[in-house]
């Protein structure tokens, strides 16, 4: 099955992103994941005075220096680079973050952009894609905007604030102190951020809107085309805008088009409507993900000022109460999972390739639906299903009617409404103390309401924890969501309320782990049989086969496809995440991924359990298990028939057999005839590393990646099922690693490695402060040169500074820098105060670095380029407004070295483990090498292709 998986995920990170305007467009849209600098922990404060605008200080502030920080790429996720303890919340994951660590929970992040002239004139966003959580952006000094959320994505007009024809600094201040949910949630900038400029008139931000129907007879006729299209005037006066659309099919031919024309207030926003017909649509669907694009182009007075590419498809959705979910018009089982959206190694910054890895190998297994659990999704997910294949219920973080929420969740509407995976959106999950309340309906009303006028296309539907209820939420959604209360509970529910539809929201949640069949509570490990659930949940067998006789039940969505971190049920410590996955955090599958993959697929499936090398055991019964979709299964030991079984249904069948080492064999047989074959051998003893990756070559562009797996063989080539080494890792080339993982859910070696700058001190001593006029145009007491030796000295150590109640004055400190030091600091210099009272102005070796008074917080400087070898002098101009003040807490420059690359490693669990690398910016050829004690080294090589 590997081929397929490599194929897709191959062609998925080939693919350009298209909702980008074409290369002639005035519209321009940036990627900015690419050189920041991160710092953990906040010495400043929140970063703004709010007493005046503009005036943003310590990373806030223009001037800061940063050389002294790591560089960072986006997307970033600091959570999981941070140790595990066992006194961190357990729901999260035991990762130190959050209430009760402070040092950890508050982190700044900050990024030069440069802006050419030719802008002047042109609106200048940024868009984030997400960060988690509550974060302050900051654009030379000004606040721009905060957002508290951390999963919508939010963006900012910062046309005002930024300069064109020079540079630009923007801060984020990220606060992960308190979660919102009850699982793993990751820290930081851990989505895109995209610069995107336009003109005064243009397509408003998630303007484009694009729908279709097909033909009340079927999806055999012409399909007709809504568009809608709202133009965004910041001019001062009123426009006259013209929108043209065209539809172009999958094979990149223009099939129809139409114009439209509407006049826009100066300020506002108005939409220009229109509807095209395709004669002969190529329906999208899970298995034919037939995609279109509407090219929008927007003119004014002749001339073109916008354009955008949209990616579509033609299709429709819809819930019948008897026949359950409907696509194109024709009942289709939903065979979804729920997931969470972290995954091994990388936490929740996943690269872009990472959601087609994962999106594949669902669809490997025959899943066709994907639950968003329990957030807004990235974009880029959405986009992997649309291009893969997928459904998607789209969901939202929190129900309520407030205006908050209801923004948040307008925006999520707006931003995915164009995407055909998207199939239904989820108002909330599990609001338990509120649901069956008269104010729960109320708000669950007012929330679906809003999403039927922003999108009359898709169902709604809530995630309902609870039986035989149609009190609050219940009884005024569109489609009842089930979690759990498989029996009785339905089809009473059902036989009371036949007019509304159904659907399993969440189901399942067997508990296992992989490669382990046995429970062993002291090393947090769940056997991987379909054994394992809870008290309120079902094992797979139990669920499916209830629901597969009652298509009104649309078929539903397991908790979950992959196991996440946090909630590391049914046991704590030390686990540190869950056991629910069909797959483990790193995507290898569990035994069930089997039973599934016979129950969703047609094609023949046969899978044997356990491995079969069990030493010390000869002669004990040994549970085996097949799972298969044909009719019959014939069970070899050593080629001796231990019996043939026949399935009722695709499932499973069983036998006890003694161990004996050799070869365990399973056959199927459809109509009396051999359709699959599957073997499990005893494995030799460890020889190798055997390294695979999903792809063979990347691009260059900082969103596609590779997964590799790493596997400990036998001389035959074969995984040794419990072979649990330490395997180390050495890149060359063009590229990086970004995460290691081994889905051992009881691991606490580290999923990442990171390397800071190296930083030498030097303080800054000699210090001598005099009375002066800090306000001079030219003041001689900045200069290298002025003559202080008659000014008093003072320790700039001390609490209070010298100046008392004087109106104004200079301090002056020197310090001493040889060629060899300032040679070593490749990253950069910064130029640290610990802290500076009063209103002051920074000169270093007469140059000026701007003003430094931050009311006690902690004050840097970048002072790359302006340092020489000998002697270099530091004047700070002071006036303290009839208040203490002064240069306080120490002063010390920071000459900053790039780090060394770190050593990567991670051990195996149950043979297997995995290495996510990424690509440089420029081509070439990465090398691999994984090496383990007395074994031979695995080696590959994965090609870089710029863009």
């Amino acid at each position: 099955m590997r081929t397929p998986l490599i194929l897709l995920c191959v062609l998925a990170a080939l693919c350009a992103p298209v909702r980008a305007a074409d290369a002639s467009s005035p519209r321009d849209r940036i990627l900015l994941d690419a050189g920041w600098t991160f710092h953990l922990g906040d010495e400043w404060g929140g970063g703004q005075y709010r007493a005046k605008a503009g005036t943003g200080y310590g990373p806030a502030a223009p001037a800061f220096g940063d050389s002294s920080w790591r560089r960072v790429d986006l997307p970033h996720d600091w959570a999981v680079e941070l140790p595990f303890d066992p006194h961190a919340d357990v729901s999260h994951g035991f990762k130190a973050i959050g209430r009760g660590f402070p040092q950890n929970s508050v982190a700044w992040y900050r990024r030069r952009f440069d802006l050419p002239e030719a802008d002047a004139g042109r609106r200048i966003w940024l868009e984030f894609g997400g960060v988690f959580r509550d974060c302050t952006v900051f654009v030379n000094g000004w606040t721009v905007g905060r957002h508290a959320s951390g999963y919508n994505s939010f963006r900012y007009d910062v046309t005002d604030v930024v300069q064109c024809g020079g540079p630009n600094v923007v801060a984020v201040r990220v606060d992960a102190s308190e979660p919102e949910g009850w699982f793993y949630e990751g820290a930081g900038i851990y989505r895109h951020v995209w610069l995107v400029k336009t003109a005064p008139v243009a397509i408003a931000p998630d303007g484009v809107f694009v729908s279709s129907e097909l033909p009340a007879g079927g999806p055999n006729g012409p399909a007709t085309v809504r568009l809608s299209t709202e133009i965004l005037n910041r001019l001062p006066a009123g426009a006259n805008a013209a929108v043209a659309w065209e539809i172009v099919s999958p094979q990149g031919r223009p099939v129809a088009e139409a114009t439209g024309a509407v006049q826009v207030s100066a300020g506002e926003t108005a939409a220009a409507q229109g509807a095209l017909t395709v004669a002969q649509p190529q329906l999208w669907s899970p298995e034919h993900p037939a995609l279109y694009q509407l090219v929008t182009t927007v003119t004014v007075a002749g001339r073109r000022v916008d354009g955008v590419r949209t990616e579509f498809g033609i299709r429709t959705v819809g819930f019948d109460p008897r026949r359950g979910f409907l696509l194109n018009g024709r009942p289709y089982a939903l065979q979804g999972t729920c997931n969470h959206q972290d995954h091994a190694g990388v936490g929740t910054a996943l690269p872009d390739a990472l959601q087609y890895f994962r999106v594949a190998k669902l669809k490997e297994m025959g899943c066709n639906a994907y639950r968003t659990s329990h957030n807004p999704p990235t974009e880029e997910l959405l986009e992997a299903c649309d291009r893969l294949g997928m459904l998607v219920m789209d969901e939202n973080r929190l129900l309520g009617s407030d205006a908050a929420n209801l923004g948040l969740w307008r925006e999520q509407l707006r931003r995915d409404r164009n995407h055909p995976s998207v199939a239904i959106w989820s108002i909330a999950n599990e609001e338990f103390s509120v649901e069956d309340t008269p104010a729960g309906g109320r708000v669950a009303a007012t929330m679906q309401a809003l999403a039927h006028r922003i999108d009359p296309t898709r169902p709604v539907t809530y995630a309902a924890p609870e039986g035989d209820s149609f009190a609050g939420i219940n009884g005024v959604i569109q489609v009842r969501g089930w979690n759990y209360h498989i029996g009785p509970d339905m089809d009473a529910y059902h036989a009371e309320h036949p007019a509304q539809p159904n659907v399993g929201t969440e189901q399942g949640s067997t508990v296992g782990t992989r490669g382990i069949y046995a429970n062993d509570p002291a090393k947090g490990y769940v056997s991987a049989y379909d054994v394992n659930n809870l008290s309120w949940s079902n094992t797979a067998e139990q669920w499916l086969e209830y629901f597969r006789p009652r298509p009104w039940l649309s078929g539903g969505f397991v908790w979950t496809g992959f196991d996440y971190r946090g909630e590391p049920t049914p046991y704590a410590w030390p686990c540190i995440n869950s056991h629910f996955g069909i797959m483990d955090t790193c995507g290898f599958p569990k035994d069930n991924y089997w039973y599934y993959q016979s129950c969703w697929t047609s094609q023949p499936v046969l899978h044997l359990l356990p491995h079969w090398t069990w030493p010390g055991r000869e002669g004990r019964a040994i549970d085996v298990e097949a799972f298969s979709n044909c009719e019959e299964v014939e069970l070899w030991l050593n080629g001796r028939s231990l019996g043939r079984r026949r399935l009722a249904a695709p499932g499973n069948v069983r036998w006890s057999v003694p161990y004996a080492r050799g070869v365990l064999e399973a056959k199927a047989y459809r109509g009396g005839q051999l359709a699959a074959v599957a073997r499990e051998a005893t494995a030799g003893a460890p020889a190798a590393v055997r390294l695979t990756a999903d792809r063979s070559a990347l691009s260059a562009d900082g969103r596609d990646a590779a997964v590799i797996a790493v596997a400990i063989v036998d001389d035959a080539g074969q995984v040794v099922p419990e072979a649990d080494l330490p395997v180390r890792f050495s890149l060359s080339g063009p590229g990086r690693a970004i995460g290691v993982g081994n889905g051992d859910p009881s691991c606490h070696e580290p999923d990442t490695f990171v390397a800071a700058p190296q930083v030498r001190t030097i303080p800054v001593s000699d210090w001598r402060w005099h009375d002066a006029d800090p306000y001079a145009a030219n003041p001689p007491e900045a200069q290298p040169g002025f003559d202080d030796r008659t000014w008093a000295k003072w320790d700039p150590r001390a609490e209070s500074g010298p100046l008392g109640i004087h109106e104004g004055a200079f301090a002056r400190g020197r310090f001493e820098l040889s060629a060899g030091e300032l040679a070593a600091a490749t990253a950069g210099v910064d130029l640290a105060f610990g802290k500076i009272q009063g209103d002051s102005t920074v000169f270093l070796n007469g140059r000026k670095l701007g003003p430094g008074g931050d009311s006690g917080y902690p004050v840097s400087f970048d002072a790359t380029g302006l340092l020489h070898p000998g002697t270099n002098v530091i004047a700070v101009g002071l006036s303290s407004y009839g208040s203490p003040a002064g240069v306080n807490d120490g002063v010390a420059v920071l000459l900053a070295a790039r780090p060394k690359p770190p050593a990567w490693s991670r051990s195996t669990f149950n043979g297997l483990a995995e290495l996510v690398v990424q690509a440089g910016r420029t081509g070439g050829n990465i090398s691999v090498v994984a090496s383990a004690p007395g074994l031979a080294s695995g080696r590959l090589e994965i090609e870089t292709r710029t863009p």
